[in-house]
């Protein structure tokens, strides 16, 4: 292996540069791309998510061998103690294959993780579930595939196992919730020799706590179709598992009301009509960071049998979440707190967010055996949601609030309906 060393003229201060082989410790390199320039000499670009970019010399190898790169950086504070250790990472690209739900939350994550694999260097194909022509392809973030082709990612549709797609190092399941779904991708995967299949499960399947936050320790529903196909995986042999549970995700070009719900209530001077006390902490996390921690456990050992709880850094409470949607779009907030059992009122219906106990899970393995952490705070990633709504025909559409109305009706007959 060549050794590569690092010109610092660009680099903050707080970062230096190291030969390959240097002993001091090593950080996780969370993105890199190659650039062929002759059959023997390769470029080398390491992109960090910090914005520190270094560029190695050009340095002559096969373009077709297996290329391992570690990078030295001074700065560790960012990262937990367990682990400011050698990583070893290993950028042979791969032939990846997600296959990805034509529907719901998950949608968008499926779309962001195509994106980045393909820029890492991997070869991408995303397969949805379902036809092409299905009206559900009208809506985001399938009306953006555009973008992932001409990236070169491969996009298909249909029954991933039935179709002749060749061969795949990794599958990534984001479609299936029960075993019944899943087992046909697991059993493809294994028949073609895939090294790892990842499963993007769900953290809905954790039993209600008092111990917070929830880790991927803590014991689960073990009837829920999510939890019978990670023990199915974990149980097989020749193919090495991950697992992902997302909680709540915001983002563009999401087809599941998140933020929106809150913006476009406030935008219009309604109430939020909020279950319970507005202290129930919940998490909810963005569809691009999400992405990215699914893409650092790509092809990586450190993830392989790992369990990893899919969410943001931090938690927040109802009231706080409306409040920083409220900061956000620019306006004050109205909130209206009620109790969904005196009035027969199913909340899960009346309110996007579960809200009859704290539901804050952390992402513990991810930051400690990834090096993952989100690309920016959640205020942060509301306020560039806003500009995105802002844009977007529901900015300004006429809205009706049906069951916001009937709601105020049987709680609080005096406020005005607007």
């Amino acid at each position: 292996m060549p050794n590569f060393a690092f010109p610092c003229s660009s680099m903050r201060q707080q970062a230096f540069c190291l030969p390959a082989n240097h002993p001091f410790t090593q950080y996780k390199v969370t993105k890199l791309s190659i650039n062929t320039t002759t059959t023997t000499t390769n470029s080398v670009k390491i992109c960090l998510r910090n914005n520190i970019e270094l560029s190695s010399y050009k340095s002559a190898f096969s373009s077709n061998s297996n290329l391992k790169l570690r990078l030295a950086l001074a700065r560790k504070s960012s990262l937990p103690t367990s682990i400011h250790r050698t990583l070893a990472v290993d950028v042979t690209a791969k032939n990846v294959c997600i296959v990805n739900t034509n529907g719901g939350g998950h949608a968008v994550m499926g779309f962001y993780l195509a994106k980045e694999l393909q820029a890492s260097g991997h070869t991408v194909t995303i397969c949805t579930v379902g036809e092409e022509n299905s009206g559900k392809m009208n809506k985001p973030p399938f009306t953006s595939f555009d973008q992932l082709r001409s990236a070169g990612v491969s996009t298909v549709w249909g029954d991933a196992p039935s179709l002749d797609l060749g061969n795949f190092d990794v599958v990534i399941d984001n479609n299936g919730k029960t075993l019944d779904t899943v087992k046909p991708n697991v059993d493809w995967a294994q028949a073609m020799g895939s090294k790892q299949f990842i499963f993007v499960s769900s953290a809905g399947m954790y039993r209600p706590s008092n111990m917070l936050p929830v880790t991927e320790e803590d014991p689960v529903k073990e009837t829920a179709g999510h939890a019978e196909v990670e023990a199915y995986v974990a149980g097989l042999e020749g193919i090495h598992f991950s697992s992902f549970r997302p909680q709540y995700m915001m983002g563009h070009l999401n087809n599941k009301d998140c933020e929106e719900y809150f913006f476009d209530r406030l935008v219009r001077g309604r109430p939020v009509l909020i279950p319970g006390s507005g202290d129930q902490i919940t998490n909810i996390a963005s569809a691009e960071d999400n992405a990215h921690m699914i893409a650092l456990a790509t092809h990586n050992k450190a993830a392989y049998g790992q369990i990893f709880n899919c969410v943001r850094d931090k938690g927040v409470t109802l009231d706080g979440w409306v409040q920083l949607c409220a900061a956000a779009a620019g306006v004050e907030p109205l909130m209206v707190h009620y109790d969904p059992k005196a009035y027969d009122i199913n909340a899960k219906k009346a309110f996007p967010f579960r809200t009859e106990y704290h539901f804050f899970c952390e992402p513990r393995n991810a930051m400690m055996l990834l090096g993952w952490k989100p690309a920016g705070d959640l205020f942060t990633d509301l306020l560039a949601r806003f500009e995105k709504y802002k844009e977007s025909e529901r900015f300004s559409e006429e809205m009706s609030f049906e069951m916001d109305d009937e709601i105020l009706k049987l709680i609080h007959p005096e406020v005005d309906e607007k």
